[in-house]
Formats: C-alpha cells, sequence, structure tokens
C-alpha cells in the first residue's frame, strides 16, 4: 500500500515537474519573458488554430469569440437599438451600483473589425461599469466584410451622438463623456475623438485606448516586426485589412488611421494602455508622443509580459478555479481607468 502511495505521490510530482517546465519554456522569448498565463494562452491559439482569419473561418472564428458567459455583477443591463447610416445597431447599456447620474463611457469592443461583438466583451464592458464607476453604453457597430469602412466608424460616432442627447434616460451625466475601446475598438475611440473636434461635435472629456491599432497603413515598425505571430499574425492583419479597408486609399484617412492626423491639438486627454509583448506596443508608444508634443495631457501605462488581448484572457483564466488570483493585470487596468476618470472630471 505504502509503495502504491509513494508511486501515485512520485507519479503526480512528475507530472507537476513536466507542466511547470513546459510553461516555463512556453513563456521564454527573444524578448525576455511572458507572465506565465500568457505562454500557455499562445500555445493553446497555436494548437487550437485560432489564428486562422480567412473568409472560410470567420464566421467560426466569430462563434468563438462570442462564447464569453457574463460572471461580473452590475446594478443594471438594458438593450436598445440606434438607427445608423447602414442600418439599425445595438447597443448594451451596463448601469454601477449607486445613485447617479454617472459618466458616460461608450465602448467599442475588438476584433479587427470582422469579428467581436457585444456578447464577445460582456465582461470587458461588466468590469469597466463596475470598476470605473461609469455608465456604460457598449456598441454593436456593423463588421467587416459586409461592411467596410466607413460603416464601423459612423456606427461609432453616431453612438456618442446618441449618448450625448441621451444620457439622461440612462443615468448618465452628458458632461462627462467617455470613448474607450479595446484593439480596433481603441481605433474607433481614437477616430471618432478626431471627428468630434473636427466638426464640433459631442464634447469628449477622455479617451481610452486599449492596446489600440492607431495605424491601418503598412507601417513597418520594431515591434509589428519583432512579436509578429504573438496572437495577431502578419497574415490575420493582412486578411483584416482587406476586409475593413477594400479600398486601399482609406487606410490614409485619420479615421481609419488616427497616427495619420495632420494634428493632435484640441484632442481629449487619453489613458492609453499597451501590453509588452503585442505587436500593436509601438502604436500607442507612437499615438501616445504625438498626443504629448500636441499638448494633450495622456496617461501612458505599458503592461509588463502581456499579450495583445490580455483584458479578454479573463475569461479564460477564471475557468480554473483560484487562478485568477495570479492574473491581477486586468484589475489594475480597471483601476487605472477609474483613476483617470475621476481626475479627468474633478
Amino acid at each position: 500500500m505504502k509503495k502504491t502511495v509513494g508511486l501515485v505521490i512520485g507519479l503526480m510530482v512528475a507530472l507537476i515537474a513536466i507542466l511547470v517546465g513546459l510553461v516555463y519554456k512556453w513563456s521564454g522569448t527573444p524578448y525576455g519573458r511572458m507572465h506565465p498565463y500568457m505562454g500557455i494562452i499562445l500555445k493553446l491559439s497555436a494548437l487550437t488554430g485560432a489564428h486562422k482569419w480567412d473568409d472560410k473561418n470567420l464566421a467560426k472564428v466569430r462563434q468563438q469569440l462570442d462564447r464569453v458567459k457574463p460572471r461580473i455583477p452590475v446594478a443594471g443591463v438594458e438593450d436598445r437599438v440606434i438607427e445608423g447610416q447602414h442600418g439599425p445597431f445595438p447597443v448594451r447599456i451596463y448601469t454601477p451600483e449607486g445613485a447617479g447620474p454617472f459618466p458616460v463611457l461608450i465602448f467599442y469592443h475588438g476584433g479587427g473589425f470582422a469579428a467581436g461583438s457585444i456578447q464577445s466583451h460582456e465582461n470587458v464592458a461588466r468590469h469597466l461599469a463596475q470598476d470605473s464607476g461609469a455608465v456604460v453604453v457598449s456598441v454593436g457597430y456593423h463588421l467587416a466584410p459586409e461592411y467596410p469602412f466607413p460603416a464601423a466608424f459612423d456606427d461609432a460616432y453616431t453612438a456618442v451622438q446618441w449618448a450625448a442627447a441621451n444620457a439622461d434616460s440612462f443615468n448618465g451625466d452628458a458632461s462627462r463623456l467617455i470613448v474607450a475601446g479595446d484593439s480596433a475598438g481603441g481605433n474607433l475611440a481614437a477616430a471618432v475623438s478626431l471627428k468630434a473636434r473636427d466638426e464640433n461635435g459631442p464634447r469628449i472629456g477622455l479617451q481610452v485606448l486599449l492596446y489600440a491599432v492607431t495605424s491601418m497603413m503598412n507601417i513597418e515598425t520594431e515591434s509589428r516586426h519583432q512579436f509578429e505571430g504573438y496572437i495577431l499574425t502578419e497574415d490575420m492583419v493582412r486578411q483584416i485589412h482587406n476586409w475593413y479597408l477594400p479600398n486601399e486609399a482609406d487606410a490614409a484617412s485619420p479615421y481609419a488611421s488616427p497616427l495619420n492626423a495632420e494634428n493632435y491639438a484640441g484632442l481629449p486627454p487619453a489613458y492609453i494602455m499597451t501590453a509588452e509583448f503585442d505587436p500593436l506596443l509601438d502604436d500607442g508608444m507612437f499615438y501616445s508622443s504625438h498626443l504629448r508634443q500636441a499638448g494633450v495631457p495622456v496617461t501612458y501605462q505599458m503592461y509588463e509580459g502581456m499579450l495583445h488581448g490580455f483584458l479578454s484572457f479573463e475569461d479564460v483564466v477564471a475557468l480554473v478555479p483560484g487562478a485568477l488570483h495570479f492574473y491581477p493585470q486586468p484589475e489594475m487596468v480597471y483601476a487605472d481607468v477609474r483613476e483617470v476618470i475621476r481626475k479627468t472630471f474633478a
């Protein structure tokens, strides 16, 4: 009996040692070490074919991203529909605990302009409402390739106009207006800020750009070269570009590539977050630099050891009981956003 117990314990120790060794290997890179969870997720992404973005697999990609289940509590959730230039599109309003009226945060989900939805970013939006103290309007803008540029951008701007005009109806304060987004959604938030300034639109008080793509042009940056294949692959990026911008000339528009704007003066203050092992790291750094040179207040935060999309990876990590205890980075980002909102509207 003792021999059997000893054998079982020995096997368990050996398996744990092998697993630790694999995770250590997977999290190592030529540029430093990723967070262990990022190494596991990157490996799983490669094994499951999550990088295969093409016409044949797009429907499957969309379905996979939309499997997210709500797990972050908020005081209230309401679905509405907005009439846009390209047809109606949905918004989901998340109300935090408290009396209000609350700052209004219009959120644009990521997904390369071709995937992602209100559903895929359910918990990111809920976190923003719960942790930032703002009422969040999550926007289900039209997706490419069915609706190429400027459909998503037009919807994004329409949503800001709608939120500013209707804030009273959902206990929001239109004088404290925020646009936010992750990845492609961060692109939309930056572009909307430019248009609101250019056309004397709704007065946006803060833009929150979370590992945002700020240029859709074929620019060469160090991070895009170094971290090719770290969640975002060259083939994926090329396919996204072809879907969203079938007219190549549109890529030069600052509303598609905010990094291509002629000037940045008069834009709202910004919170810009980047991830260390992200091809879009330089996108955020460069945009932050341009804003600062134009006199725009910027809070910049780069999260070490993280991959592109790490806020959404929290839903994967949460599947393992207790694992979130060792993954504080998403909570730190939401705390950052709350503090920036507090300072901006103090």
